[in-house]
């Protein structure tokens, strides 16, 4: 018997952010945004919130999870500036 698995996790191209100086490499930059959407049923049941928001420095190719409210205010179209305080490490691909 075959199980069908379907993937429903979308990745999502959020743009570049403004102007910000990058924790691991100190450089200033413009980081590239991306989130995940998981649209599977079981999701929408529980209603939970599985969204991942990561930036990425174009520098030194390290990876931080971005505060959720910044790209949410983002996507509504409000004018945010990233800084130092919404990033957190994730990978640190520097070295």
């Amino acid at each position: 018997m075959a199980i069908k698995n379907y993937n429903k996790i979308s990745t999502l191209d959020g743009g570049s952010t403004n102007n910000v100086s990058c924790p691991v490499c100190k450089e200033t930059v413009s980081m590239r945004l991306f989130s995940t959407k998981d649209t599977t049923l079981v999701a929408k049941i529980k209603g939970e919130d599985k969204n991942i928001y990561i930036s990425v420095c174009p520098n030194c190719a390290s990876v931080f999870s971005v505060n959720t409210n910044y790209l949410k205010e983002k996507e509504r179209g409000t004018t945010v500036f990233l800084t130092e305080s919404d990033l957190k490490l994730i990978r640190d691909n520097n070295g």
